[in-house]
């Protein structure tokens, strides 16, 4: 009686899966586009050590798009195809950028937590995966004001 209670008042585990299909397709679109524009900032970059960690952190997002592909992957499901971004209509400096991508980055890490705590339960494996990217959007972010740091001449008076 109790197990189809909880069904009613908790959609049941088919709903939970489509969930947890639907959050790896957003992460998986976000960690796409994440990468590919820190691709391009990368080469925008003023300086050779901003430019090659900007594309170490590509390098990172791109690794994480792949687990997130193969999660899906695993799930059967359809993996979603990033849609393509402009490039931005005004001229961002170089250290604006960096807080653009850390921005993305502190969102991206924020949303990996609420869904790790959110399939803990249900789908214990689906919330163990956000949990790790979550931690690894976290290290990026530190990288991003080590970046930003060295960027702003004022941070370094």
């Amino acid at each position: 009686m109790l197990e189809k209670l909880s069904r009613i008042v908790v959609g049941g585990q088919a709903a939970t899966v489509h969930d947890a299909t639907a959050a790896l397709q957003e992460c998986y679109v976000g960690c796409a586009q994440r990468a590919r524009q820190l691709s391009r900032h990368a080469e925008m970059a003023p300086q050779d050590y901003a430019a090659e960690g900007l594309r170490a952190l590509a390098a990172a997002e791109e690794k994480q798009a792949e687990r997130l592909r193969e999660a899906l992957r695993a799930a059967v499901a359809a993996v979603p195809t990033p849609p393509e971004e402009p490039l931005p209509g005004h001229a961002l400096s170089h250290w604006a950028r960096l807080v653009q991508d850390l921005e993305a980055h502190r969102l991206s890490t924020r949303r990996l937590r609420e869904l790790a705590t959110h399939f803990a339960e249900r789908l214990p494996h689906t919330a163990q995966l956000f949990d790790e990217l979550c931690r690894e959007e976290a290290d990026h972010c530190e990288r991003f004001r080590t970046l930003i740091a060295r960027a702003d001449p004022q941070a370094l008076d």
